[in-house]
């Protein structure tokens, strides 16, 4: 067979760039042939990397079974509970600092009022909400209704459907208390959003399902100062986001008597390969390895619980959510508590809140906390909304009293700071080692392939494969240059805009005319290993890594794992050296660049280009969208995975859940010291950074002479072959 030539124009271009954008690789440089996928709900995407992820966390949630006793479930609840606090990031509950609750205007409707209020869930953050109370007041205590909301991201609280159930449960004769989520409504501004908000706690074991939990609490609390309200007659209720807030407020909160969730009851097997992807609010590191979703209801009973769900609803298939609701029953009965838990689903409904699931919360309300009825559905009545832009459900209309309060992400990269001053002084290699360690104890067959060579100017490409474990294949594009007389030195390039953009930049040819072999590889999610919904626009990578996150695997550490498989390929050739390999990260890829030399010592050079000198450079807002406001551009990072931040993007691929409580970026590259690194084009290069300053001292601390440090310049073959050169002499 004659090899094929690629024209040398193909391969010679001059720098390398990490990228701000994805793109769709070229085909040219494609191992192996695949369509890209069509989105489609309800069924499980035709992408090979996701199809793995997904597919492995679902086998590992079917054994969380529904308990056989009531001692089974009591022996077994500590440990979920336990679990489910790790989990969302509250192990430890905050502070509990003053409220500083502030009543800021009172309204009269005539049967309600409505009070504008603000308290501070945790010191100098502002919780924005209403209390409804039925006007002329009773006498006495009165049950109270906490009302968190989903995502209505500009109406938030003042939305028609929130003053609705307000309204009505005012009238019955509860005291309700509404309020403006994270995000939402009054709170809606950069670095409160939760993707960025989530994204910049995740890396302190914090999560934003976490911190609306604890605003919920926070909200308990406030109830239960006012003279009016039974603090042992305390319901919760809300839809989506506000049935999430609803299910894990009632599950960590004992004060609450009565919940009823509305369009979040669902089965974790089923939901994350039938569901698509799902706001930051879902993403609860490892909860997968901890639990099913009956199993957090669970934590409830036996107080009350009503679980509503359509039977229309396209982000939670009901057959899911029937199996879990199943299971959780399955818990009360054992407890001897059937009739305080129920499952309704709602014929032709789709996921709302609206008037068929709002009165059968009210029936079930009024029976659990009021003592009436049999908790059938109640009939909502003459209910008139304010109009949603009407000045009396805001509680700063001018936009004054807000104006200037930190955000999450404000509030994240504060604590960060207080992090990365108490990190352990020993343990960050075990826990490298562990985050890049293989599935299984044994190791696994490469089933290595070639598909394809190719003569190219200075040698040959091969067309390559290789399995990093099951069901996960690695292609490569592998240059071997013309003339060597021994095992060809090779330099391992991971970019993170694919080996596409190795192929076609300028570090190959310089390489392979010294004689060193190079090897670019896709790493999972990367490349041609990526699926585009939208070809070039929507991929796969937030799906990813959001499964990636709940199941305990972050996919950084999975791509580092990718790189070290890279190494093992190498081995298993003869005409390649295992012994003298150094590794190049490109971009988002120089994260697992580092952290695989950091595990492994076959690693003898490592070069990154385009990245952070530290995570907390991670925990950004994004930058305004030019010609959209906040409510349209929200839930972008679904697209790709990613946030622009205005100076450069964060990918969330990067972001590993609690890294902060183990190390930092320095830290990994002083790990793979005294072996040579050489850091060049930062992202974040500002020298005043408190990070870089970090950088500078933890990396020079043991002297220069392993770290060449150029994070002004942009890595060019030029530079990257000098200091190759130059550490072969030493």
């Amino acid at each position: 067979m004659i090899p094929k030539r690629i024209p040398a124009s193909a391969i010679f271009l001059c720098l390398v760039f990490p990228a701000t954008a994805q793109q769709q690789p070229d085909d040219r440089w494609n191992v192996i042939a695949h369509d890209r996928i069509v989105e489609s709900g309800n069924v499980l995407p035709d992408a090979p990397v996701l199809i793995k992820s997904l597919g492995d966390a679902a086998e590992f949630l079917t054994r969380w079974t529904p308990p056989a006793s009531a001692a089974e479930w009591r022996c077994r609840r500590p440990a979920k509970e336990a679990g489910f606090r790790e989990a969302i990031g509250l192990e430890t509950l905050p502070e509990r600092s003053p409220l500083h609750a502030r009543i800021l205007a009172r309204h009269d409707l005539g049967d309600y009022t409505i009070e504008n209020l603000i308290f501070e869930s945790r010191p100098g953050f502002p919780v924005t909400a209403n209390l409804y109370r039925a006007e002329p007041a009773t006498s006495g205590r009165r049950a109270a209704v906490l009302c968190p909301i989903g995502h209505y991201l500009s109406a938030g609280k003042a939305a028609s459907d929130v003053q609705a159930r307000c309204i009505k449960l005012a009238r019955m004769g509860f005291v309700v208390l509404v309020y403006d989520a994270i995000g939402q409504g009054e709170r809606l501004a950069p670095g409160n959003i939760h993707h960025d908000a989530g994204y910049a706690l995740l890396p302190l074991g914090e999560t934003i399902a976490g911190w609306m939990v604890w605003d919920s609490m926070r909200a308990i609390d406030y109830l239960v100062t006012l003279d009016d309200v039974d603090p042992h007659r305390i319901g919760v209720t809300g839809n989506s986001g506000g049935g999430l807030n609803t299910l894990f407020t009632a599950a960590l909160d004992a004060r609450v008597r009565a919940a009823a969730v509305v369009g979040f009851t669902f089965e974790f097997g089923n939901w994350l390969k039938y569901a698509g992807t799902h706001c930051t609010c879902t993403h609860l590191p490892g909860v997968f390895r901890a639990m099913e979703w009956f199993e957090i209801a669970g934590l409830i009973a036996p107080r009350a619980l009503l679980m509503l769900q359509g039977t229309h609803d396209g982000i939670f298939p009901i057959s899911g959510a029937r199996r879990a609701a199943a299971d959780a029953g399955r818990i009360y009965e054992l407890l001897d508590h059937p009739a305080q838990v129920r499952f309704t689903e709602l014929a032709g409904q789709p996921h709302a809140y609206s008037q068929p699931y709002r009165e059968q919360m009210y029936g079930w309300m009024a029976q659990q906390l009021l003592g009436q009825g049999d908790g059938g559905p109640i009939a909502e009545g003459d209910v008139r909304p304010l109009d949603e832009t009407d000045p009396r459900l805001r509680c700063d209309p001018g936009k004054t009293t807000l104006r200037g309060t930190p955000t999450v992400v404000d509030l994240a990269r504060k604590q960060a700071a207080t992090a990365i001053a108490k990190l352990p002084s020993a343990g960050a290699s075990q826990w490298i080692r562990d985050l890049t360690a293989p599935p299984d104890a044994l190791p696994h067959f490469l089933a290595p392939q070639v598909h394809e060579r190719i003569q190219v100017p200075g040698g040959r490409l091969e067309k390559i494969s290789f399995v990093s474990e099951d069901g996960q294949s690695i292609p490569g594009l592998l240059w071997l240059p013309e003339h060597t007389g021994a095992p060809a030195r090779t330099v391992i390039i991971a970019d993170a805009r694919g080996k596409a953009a190795a192929a076609e930049s300028g570090l190959v040819p310089p390489l392979l005319r010294t004689g060193i072999a190079i090897l670019a590889v896709d790493l999972r999610g990367r490349g041609e290993s990526l699926s585009y919904y939208q070809p070039g626009v929507w991929n796969t990578n937030f799906r990813l890594l959001a499964n990636q996150i709940l199941f305990g695997r972050p996919l950084a550490g999975r791509r580092a794992f990718d790189m070290l498989r890279a190494v093992d390929y190498l081995s298993s050739r003869k005409d390649l050296s295992s012994g003298d390999v150094t590794v190049v990260g490109i971009g988002d890829d120089s994260l697992p660049a580092l952290l695989a030399s950091a595990a492994d010592r076959r690693i003898r050079r490592t070069a990154v280009a385009g990245y952070f000198h530290s995570f907390v450079s991670q925990m950004r807002p994004r930058a305004p969208k030019p010609g959209t406001s906040l409510d349209e551009s929200w839930n972008d990072p679904q697209l790709i995975g990613q946030i622009d931040t205005g100076g450069y993007t964060v990918d969330f691929g990067s972001v590993i859940p609690a890294v902060l409580k183990a190390v930092d970026v320095p830290d990994i590259a002083a790990l793979i010291a005294p072996r040579p690194v050489l850091f060049c084009q930062a992202l974040d290069n500002a020298t005043d950074d408190a990070e870089v300053l970090r950088f500078r001292r933890v990396t020079t601390s043991a002297g220069k002479t392993w770290i060449r440090y150029e994070p002004g310049k942009p890595l060019t073959s030029a530079l990257l072959l000098e200091w190759l050169l130059g550490q072969e002499k030493r």
